[in-house]
């Protein structure tokens, strides 16, 4: 077996066929479909079962009750029979030829381990977006880092080595899940595959988990950025404007919490005038570091008050 794809199922009726259709069409020999039916309420038993029945790559697995998206997704990591797997959530979808290509360029590259390709973020939202890690290019850990990559932790889009999993699972009962497991999962990599084949489309649904706003839900995000940034401090081969970067992004989760009326929880960070004026980043980044700069251990509430202010 080549591929695993692993697609935690619960609550997407009205988008599961597309999902399936745009597996069933991807052309790859050796791969399986491991649907988790997460105890979903609706008719997505039933169609899971369907598809099991007339397509054989397709095998399907039933939680009793309901366990959230990180549970189901453990449960296909364990049951999964590639030498490589990836995840694909049940209301989003591939783009025909997207697995192939990259599963092909990952095992010819040697020593790769992971293989990251592109995405149409927010597919059918006004403010939708491509991301696309670049041409066929190898990285290592510190070199996604360095690109950034944390701002697209996505368990999806990507294809892993499933050795990679081995004592790896995403947590259960958090939110961001994602963030909290696949810069742990990348660190293990030995190279890292940057791919333009293939399109994953992460669809915008109202009412998903990256949806929500609410004081529970950016507290996780808080929680996920910080640890993030407290392991990226002990990564060798990082300059200090790269970890101003990263404290920078977790300052924007830490104002949000702030407006909705949470704690103040993150460590300090000094951004010295010169470095924030004179790095070679976006000017919007450059603005928010020299301001971080110049209002010190007051940044995340001085931010928190200006964006109230104009309702953002």
């Amino acid at each position: 077996m080549r591929l695993s794809i692993i697609v935690p199922v619960y609550r997407v009726e009205p988008y599961l066929e597309a999902c399936l259709d745009s597996l069933a069409a991807q052309q790859v020999e050796g791969m399986e479909v491991l649907l988790v039916d997460d105890a979903s309420p609706d008719g997505c038993g039933r169609l899971c079962e369907r598809r099991a029945s007339r397509d054989g790559r397709f095998r399907l697995l039933r939680h009793a009750a309901n366990r959230g998206l990180s549970a189901a997704r453990n449960t296909g990591i364990a049951a999964a029979r590639g030498e490589f797997l990836t995840f694909v959530d049940s209301d989003d979808f591939l783009a025909p030829d997207t697995l192939r290509p990259n599963l092909e360029l990952l095992q010819a590259s040697p020593g790769a381990d992971v293989v990251e390709y592109p995405v149409c973020v927010r597919h059918g939202a006004p403010d939708a977006s491509r991301y696309a890690p670049g041409p066929a290019a190898e990285t290592d850990f510190t070199g996604w880092v360095k690109a950034r990559g944390y701002l697209h932790s996505y368990a999806w889009n990507k294809i892993y080595r499933r050795a990679l999993w081995d004592g790896v699972r995403f947590p259960e009962g958090r939110l961001f899940e994602d963030l909290l497991t696949v810069p742990a999962v990348l660190r293990r990599a030995r190279r890292i595959v940057n791919s333009a084949a293939g399109l994953y489309y992460y669809c915008a649904r109202g009412g998903s988990i990256s949806a929500e706003s609410t004081r529970p839900a950016v507290g996780d995000l808080l929680q996920a950025r910080l640890q993030l940034y407290g392991e990226l401090l002990r990564q060798p081969g990082l300059s200090e404007a790269d970890l101003d970067e990263a404290y920078l992004h977790l300052c924007d989760a830490q104002v949000v919490l702030l407006q909705l009326g949470g704690a103040d929880c993150i460590p300090g960070r000094r951004l010295p005038l010169g470095r924030a004026l004179f790095t070679p980043r976006p000017a919007a980044y450059r603005l928010k570091a020299v301001l971080k700069s110049l209002s010190g251990s007051h940044y995340c509430r001085l931010l928190a008050r200006i964006r109230q202010a104009l309702r953002l």
